[in-house]
């Protein structure tokens, strides 16, 4: 039986081939992805939320990129401080940070 998680977490891992193009990869994406994933076993989430890497999720303009489900919030996350931000209060405590919410 597949693993259920009360909430999930993606963040874009891509790097585009053109360096003339913004890309999460080239704004720290990788860093801010790897730690934050190592902040969340730390608190003992493992169990509870997915942090997975993910290719492209078309938010190149304003990334490094990051999305929740099961509420579908998208997020810029520009700094580690950022994302572990998102992880004490979103992923932890149900509370969106309206602060990094990418708006239409």
């Amino acid at each position: 039986m597949p693993k259920t998680y009360r909430c999930h977490l993606f963040w874009c891992s891509h790097e585009r081939d053109d360096d003339t193009k913004p890309s999460c990869a080239r704004r720290g994406s990788w860093d801010i992805g790897t730690e934050l994933k190592k902040a969340m076993r730390e608190r003992g989430l493992r169990d509870q939320v997915a942090v997975t890497k993910s290719g492209c999720l078309g938010q190149c303009s304003v990334g490094p990129a990051m999305l929740v489900y099961p509420e579908g919030v998208w997020y810029s996350v520009p700094t580690l401080e950022d994302a572990l931000e998102i992880l004490d209060k979103h992923l932890e405590k149900g509370e969106i940070v309206e602060r990094l919410v990418i708006r239409d």
